[in-house]
């Protein structure tokens, strides 16, 4: 029977639901006349709990079970709130407010009502936070789209199909021997390779869009923290460059660089977390690497010097998929070069990997986390050959800065020299625990 709690339940629920999207578009009427608010958007959503829950418990009513008439009633209340969003899409343009979104908003509202009907809740309540979420963030996602150009936008829409198309498709991929190392679950996982892939990009591209919105304002120091998410090479390159050509830059650049180190670690955590869903490369790594992000944080403060005038960082757009595609290949390679030492020379030439991170640091520890997982090599292994291909990696920068300029390279020999024999140190403390020692 019907229970009269839980009708009064989801009810309020539906209310709630459709008064959360009403709130917000009442919120931002500005000076415009309000024709679908507060009000308007509750009533909706309750509309289509109402015809969803008479639908659902229609055996409790005068309708026999398994009656069509109450499906029919939602898609028809589903037709009357289509008719009123066009309806109101027409007043909005007489009234000369252009956009679609309110009308659109009323449609998915009236939708949220029905899946809260059929008991959906929980479903309709992430769905109407995600849309209010949309809303409200207008003016700030037409500002992220106003610091794009063409070709980012092109390069983006491209790395959402690799994201969405390709990389269902690799799961259901059956290889057989000898290549059947690629296949899901395996030390090649093709599948993996582009999880991995897509996790790194999709870091460096927040980042890079949070440089490119606020880099200006906030300075170099906001830029290399987030530049060491994006591409710690190419936050290296582009400081030196810049000090290079503005050498009263020199100071900020070096703590520009220092802090690129430094999120360089917590990037890399990220990575190990991804590529062991079992978390024990990570488990091992976590306290490892957050003590060196925050010592890269401490030393990059340490060596701040004031910047008097805004200055603006160029990197490449890390969602175009020649990047993407070369960040893959140097992973699959360290990770074919890794399972070859592993099955031909044994597990304790596998810190021969290390070096790898003189091209990528995430690349090594992506392929040693994803090797422990499959259980080619320990994760003590994995999570020692991580650290001390950090290390390269924060040395490499010195390389990088001395090429460019030797003056930036002098500044940041000291900070980065710390923080890789730090990361070395503790490389061989875990050798050391490892063995009892």
């Amino acid at each position: 029977m019907i229970n009269s709690i839980d009708f009064i339940y989801y009810l309020i629920l539906a209310f709630g639901v459709g008064a959360l999207v009403g709130l917000e578009r009442e919120h931002h009427r500005g000076n415009d006349v309000v024709i679908a608010g507060i009000r308007t958007f509750p009533l909706v959503s309750v509309l289509g709990f109402i015809l969803a829950y008479l639908g659902k418990n229609e055996g409790e009513l005068w309708l026999s079970p398994g009656s069509s008439v109450m499906p029919v009633l939602v898609l028809i209340g589903f037709a009357i709130v289509a008719a009123m969003a066009m309806g109101l899409l027409y007043m909005r343009y007489q009234m000369g407010v252009p956009g679609l979104t309110t009308p659109f908003a009323l449609i998915l509202t009236y939708i949220n009502g029905v899946m809260v009907g059929y008991g959906l809740a929980i479903e309709a309540v992430v769905v109407s936070v995600m849309l209010t979420t949309l809303l409200v963030s207008r003016k700030r996602l037409h500002a992220f789209a106003e610091v794009l150009d063409d070709h980012e936008i092109i390069s983006a829409l491209q790395f959402i199909a690799v994201a969405f198309i390709i990389y269902p498709l690799t799961l259901q991929l059956s290889f057989t021997a000898p290549l059947d190392i690629m296949n899901h679950g395996q030390a090649l996982d093709i599948s993996n390779l582009f999880l991995i892939v897509i996790f790194v990009s999709s870091i460096s591209f927040i980042s890079f869009l949070l440089i490119r919105f606020r880099g200006v304002n906030k300075g170099l120091y906001f830029s290399g923290l987030l530049g060491g998410l994006v591409n710690s090479e190419a936050t290296t390159v582009s400081l030196s460059n810049l000090a290079k050509q503005r050498p009263e830059l020199v100071g900020a650049v070096t703590s520009g660089i220092v802090l690129a180190i430094a999120t360089m670690f917590l990037r890399d955590l990220a990575v190990s977390f991804v590529a062991d869903p079992s978390l024990a490369t990570a488990g091992i790594l976590a306290i490892p690497f957050l003590a060196l992000f925050g010592l890269g944080l401490l030393l990059g403060m340490l060596f701040k010097a004031p910047v008097k005038s805004p200055v603006k960082l160029e990197f490449r757009n890390p969602f175009a998929l020649g990047p993407a595609f070369k960040f893959g290949a140097v992973f699959i390679a360290i990770s074919a070069l890794n399972l070859v030492l592993v099955n031909t020379v044994g597990s304790e030439y596998f810190y021969l990997a290390a070096l790898g991170g003189l091209i990528s640091s995430a690349a090594v520890v992506a392929s040693a986390s994803t090797l422990a997982f499959v259980g080619s090599v320990s994760p003590w292994v994995a999570a020692e050959t991580a650290l001390f291909a950090t290390a390269i990696a924060a040395l490499n920068k010195l390389a990088f800065s001395w090429y460019i300029s030797k003056d930036v390279s002098k500044r940041i020999l000291v900070p980065t020299l710390a923080m890789a024999v730090a990361a070395f140190a503790m490389g061989v403390a875990l050798i050391l625990i490892r063995n009892g020692l």
